[in-house]
Protein backbone atom coordinates (compact mmCIF):
# COMPACT_ATOMS: atom_id res chain seq x y z
CA UNK A 1 0.00 0.00 0.00
CA UNK A 2 2.96 2.34 0.44
CA UNK A 3 3.65 1.95 -3.28
CA UNK A 4 0.02 2.74 -3.96
CA UNK A 5 0.27 5.90 -1.86
CA UNK A 6 3.36 7.05 -3.73
CA UNK A 7 1.50 6.60 -7.01
CA UNK A 8 -1.82 8.04 -5.88
CA UNK A 9 -0.74 11.61 -5.14
CA UNK A 10 1.08 12.12 -8.47
CA UNK A 11 -1.89 10.58 -10.25
CA UNK A 12 -4.29 12.88 -8.42
CA UNK A 13 -2.16 15.91 -9.27
CA UNK A 14 -2.02 14.82 -12.91
CA UNK A 15 -5.79 14.44 -13.01
CA UNK A 16 -6.22 17.81 -11.31
CA UNK A 17 -3.95 19.46 -13.88
CA UNK A 18 -5.87 17.84 -16.70
CA UNK A 19 -9.17 19.05 -15.28
CA UNK A 20 -7.77 22.54 -14.77
CA UNK A 21 -6.77 22.66 -18.44
CA UNK A 22 -10.18 21.50 -19.62
CA UNK A 23 -13.42 23.40 -20.01
CA UNK A 24 -16.42 23.32 -17.69
CA UNK A 25 -14.61 22.23 -14.53
CA UNK A 26 -15.27 23.30 -10.97
CA UNK A 27 -13.04 23.65 -7.91
CA UNK A 28 -14.51 23.80 -4.40
CA UNK A 29 -12.45 24.72 -1.34
CA UNK A 30 -14.01 24.00 2.05
CA UNK A 31 -12.76 25.05 5.50
CA UNK A 32 -14.63 23.39 8.37
CA UNK A 33 -14.20 23.46 12.14
CA UNK A 34 -15.93 20.76 14.20
CA UNK A 35 -15.96 20.26 17.96
CA UNK A 36 -15.53 16.50 17.37
CA UNK A 37 -14.42 14.25 14.53
CA UNK A 38 -16.65 11.16 14.53
CA UNK A 39 -16.23 8.57 11.79
CA UNK A 40 -18.73 5.72 11.57
CA UNK A 41 -19.63 6.00 15.23
CA UNK A 42 -16.05 6.27 16.50
CA UNK A 43 -14.60 9.51 17.86
CA UNK A 44 -11.19 10.25 16.32
CA UNK A 45 -10.54 13.81 17.55
CA UNK A 46 -11.66 16.83 19.60
CA UNK A 47 -11.81 20.38 18.19
CA UNK A 48 -10.64 19.52 14.68
CA UNK A 49 -9.97 21.54 11.53
CA UNK A 50 -11.09 19.98 8.21
CA UNK A 51 -9.62 21.65 5.09
CA UNK A 52 -10.49 20.13 1.72
CA UNK A 53 -10.36 20.81 -2.01
CA UNK A 54 -12.33 19.01 -4.72
CA UNK A 55 -12.05 19.26 -8.48
CA UNK A 56 -14.81 18.03 -10.79
CA UNK A 57 -15.64 17.89 -14.45
CA UNK A 58 -18.99 16.51 -15.42
CA UNK A 59 -19.60 13.42 -13.31
CA UNK A 60 -15.91 12.86 -12.49
CA UNK A 61 -14.45 14.19 -9.24
CA UNK A 62 -11.19 14.02 -7.27
CA UNK A 63 -10.28 15.58 -3.96
CA UNK A 64 -8.16 15.82 -0.84
CA UNK A 65 -9.68 16.05 2.66
CA UNK A 66 -7.87 16.32 5.99
CA UNK A 67 -8.48 16.13 9.73
CA UNK A 68 -6.13 18.20 11.86
CA UNK A 69 -6.86 17.98 15.62
CA UNK A 70 -6.28 21.21 17.52
CA UNK A 71 -6.40 19.76 21.05
CA UNK A 72 -5.37 16.56 22.89
CA UNK A 73 -2.66 15.55 20.45
CA UNK A 74 -0.71 14.09 23.35
CA UNK A 75 -1.52 11.49 26.00
CA UNK A 76 -3.98 10.07 26.82
CA UNK A 77 -6.06 10.63 23.66
CA UNK A 78 -3.18 10.90 21.16
CA UNK A 79 -5.36 12.40 18.41
CA UNK A 80 -3.42 12.42 15.14
CA UNK A 81 -3.62 13.96 11.68
CA UNK A 82 -5.36 12.27 8.77
CA UNK A 83 -5.26 13.02 5.03
CA UNK A 84 -7.68 11.35 2.61
CA UNK A 85 -7.32 11.20 -1.17
CA UNK A 86 -10.35 10.18 -3.21
CA UNK A 87 -11.54 9.84 -6.80
CA UNK A 88 -14.91 8.87 -8.21
CA UNK A 89 -17.15 8.74 -11.25
CA UNK A 90 -20.91 9.07 -11.43
CA UNK A 91 -23.39 7.78 -13.99
CA UNK A 92 -27.05 8.61 -14.50
CA UNK A 93 -29.23 5.48 -14.32
CA UNK A 94 -32.40 7.43 -14.96
CA UNK A 95 -33.92 10.84 -14.49
CA UNK A 96 -33.61 10.70 -10.69
CA UNK A 97 -31.22 7.81 -10.00
CA UNK A 98 -27.42 7.83 -10.18
CA UNK A 99 -24.54 5.40 -9.66
CA UNK A 100 -21.27 6.39 -7.97
CA UNK A 101 -18.06 4.32 -8.07
CA UNK A 102 -14.72 5.36 -6.61
CA UNK A 103 -11.99 4.79 -4.07
CA UNK A 104 -10.47 6.57 -1.07
CA UNK A 105 -6.98 6.27 0.40
CA UNK A 106 -6.63 7.12 4.10
CA UNK A 107 -3.16 8.36 5.02
CA UNK A 108 -2.07 8.65 8.66
CA UNK A 109 1.41 10.16 9.16
CA UNK A 110 1.89 8.23 12.42
CA UNK A 111 -0.31 5.21 11.70
CA UNK A 112 -1.29 2.56 9.19
CA UNK A 113 -2.69 3.62 5.82
CA UNK A 114 -5.66 1.96 4.16
CA UNK A 115 -7.43 1.94 0.80
CA UNK A 116 -11.20 1.63 0.41
CA UNK A 117 -13.09 1.22 -2.88
CA UNK A 118 -16.81 2.08 -2.79
CA UNK A 119 -19.98 1.87 -4.85
CA UNK A 120 -23.26 3.64 -4.21
CA UNK A 121 -26.70 4.41 -5.61
CA UNK A 122 -28.63 7.64 -4.96
CA UNK A 123 -32.31 8.27 -5.65
CA UNK A 124 -33.80 11.77 -5.64
CA UNK A 125 -37.31 12.14 -4.24
CA UNK A 126 -38.53 15.75 -4.53
CA UNK A 127 -36.26 17.75 -2.22
CA UNK A 128 -34.83 14.63 -0.59
CA UNK A 129 -32.08 12.25 -1.65
CA UNK A 130 -31.70 8.67 -0.41
CA UNK A 131 -28.40 6.81 -0.82
CA UNK A 132 -27.06 3.32 -0.22
CA UNK A 133 -23.28 2.72 -0.27
CA UNK A 134 -21.00 -0.27 0.10
CA UNK A 135 -17.33 0.15 1.17
CA UNK A 136 -14.54 -2.42 1.45
CA UNK A 137 -11.30 -1.57 3.28
CA UNK A 138 -8.65 -3.66 1.55
CA UNK A 139 -6.07 -3.29 4.33
CA UNK A 140 -8.22 -3.75 7.43
CA UNK A 141 -10.56 -6.34 5.87
CA UNK A 142 -13.61 -4.32 6.90
CA UNK A 143 -16.88 -4.09 4.94
CA UNK A 144 -19.21 -1.15 5.60
CA UNK A 145 -22.80 -0.79 4.39
CA UNK A 146 -24.34 2.65 4.87
CA UNK A 147 -27.70 4.18 4.08
CA UNK A 148 -28.49 7.87 4.32
CA UNK A 149 -31.21 10.40 3.55
CA UNK A 150 -31.03 14.16 3.04
CA UNK A 151 -33.83 16.71 2.90
CA UNK A 152 -33.49 20.43 2.17
CA UNK A 153 -36.19 22.84 3.32
CA UNK A 154 -35.85 26.30 1.71
CA UNK A 155 -36.14 29.14 4.23
CA UNK A 156 -35.42 32.06 1.90
CA UNK A 157 -33.53 32.85 -1.27
CA UNK A 158 -30.21 32.66 0.57
CA UNK A 159 -30.63 29.93 3.16
CA UNK A 160 -32.26 26.59 3.86
CA UNK A 161 -32.61 23.98 6.59
CA UNK A 162 -30.77 20.82 5.59
CA UNK A 163 -31.72 17.68 7.51
CA UNK A 164 -29.82 14.41 7.29
CA UNK A 165 -29.79 10.95 8.83
CA UNK A 166 -27.55 7.93 8.33
CA UNK A 167 -27.08 4.41 9.60
CA UNK A 168 -24.50 1.78 8.84
CA UNK A 169 -23.22 -1.70 9.59
CA UNK A 170 -19.51 -2.40 9.95
CA UNK A 171 -18.37 -6.00 9.56
CA UNK A 172 -14.71 -6.49 10.47
CA UNK A 173 -12.92 -9.80 10.05
CA UNK A 174 -10.92 -9.12 13.23
CA UNK A 175 -13.41 -7.42 15.61
CA UNK A 176 -16.85 -8.46 14.41
CA UNK A 177 -19.88 -6.32 13.64
CA UNK A 178 -21.44 -3.15 15.04
CA UNK A 179 -24.10 -0.66 14.03
CA UNK A 180 -23.69 3.10 13.92
CA UNK A 181 -26.15 5.90 13.20
CA UNK A 182 -26.53 9.65 13.38
CA UNK A 183 -28.36 12.81 12.37
CA UNK A 184 -27.41 16.28 11.15
CA UNK A 185 -29.08 19.69 11.09
CA UNK A 186 -27.21 22.23 8.95
CA UNK A 187 -28.09 25.79 7.92
CA UNK A 188 -26.19 27.00 4.83
CA UNK A 189 -26.20 30.74 4.11
CA UNK A 190 -25.31 31.99 0.65
CA UNK A 191 -22.89 34.90 1.04
CA UNK A 192 -22.11 35.40 -2.63
CA UNK A 193 -22.68 33.54 -5.87
CA UNK A 194 -19.69 31.30 -5.13
CA UNK A 195 -19.44 31.40 -1.31
CA UNK A 196 -21.53 29.62 1.34
CA UNK A 197 -21.23 29.82 5.13
CA UNK A 198 -22.77 26.96 7.12
CA UNK A 199 -23.30 26.03 10.74
CA UNK A 200 -24.76 22.85 12.11
CA UNK A 201 -25.33 20.44 14.97
CA UNK A 202 -24.69 16.71 14.76
CA UNK A 203 -25.45 13.54 16.67
CA UNK A 204 -23.56 10.23 16.32
CA UNK A 205 -23.99 6.98 18.18
CA UNK A 206 -23.38 3.24 17.90
CA UNK A 207 -24.47 0.06 19.61
CA UNK A 208 -22.52 -1.39 22.51
CA UNK A 209 -19.33 -3.38 22.15
CA UNK A 210 -15.67 -2.77 21.44
CA UNK A 211 -14.35 -0.71 19.74
CA UNK A 212 -17.40 1.55 19.55
CA UNK A 213 -17.76 4.54 21.93
CA UNK A 214 -20.78 6.26 23.41
CA UNK A 215 -23.00 8.91 21.86
CA UNK A 216 -21.63 12.21 20.59
CA UNK A 217 -23.16 15.66 20.18
CA UNK A 218 -21.01 18.17 18.31
CA UNK A 219 -21.24 21.40 16.34
CA UNK A 220 -19.60 22.68 13.18
CA UNK A 221 -19.05 25.81 11.12
CA UNK A 222 -17.72 25.98 7.59
CA UNK A 223 -17.17 28.17 4.58
CA UNK A 224 -17.17 26.81 1.03
CA UNK A 225 -15.83 28.76 -1.93
CA UNK A 226 -16.27 27.67 -5.54
CA UNK A 227 -14.19 28.61 -8.55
Amino acid sequence: MKAFRRLLLPALLTVSTAISCAEEYTINVDLTFDTKYVFRGMQLADDVFHPSVELAQGDFYAGIWAAQPIENRGAPEEWTDEVDFYVGQGWALGEKTSLDIGAAHYYFPTGKDSTEPFIGVTREIRSAAASLYLYRDLDSDVTTSEGSARYSLPLSGKTSLDLGAHFGLIDGDKFGKYLYYGADVVVPIKLKENAIFSFGVHYDDSDEGSPTPGSHFHGSTSITIGF
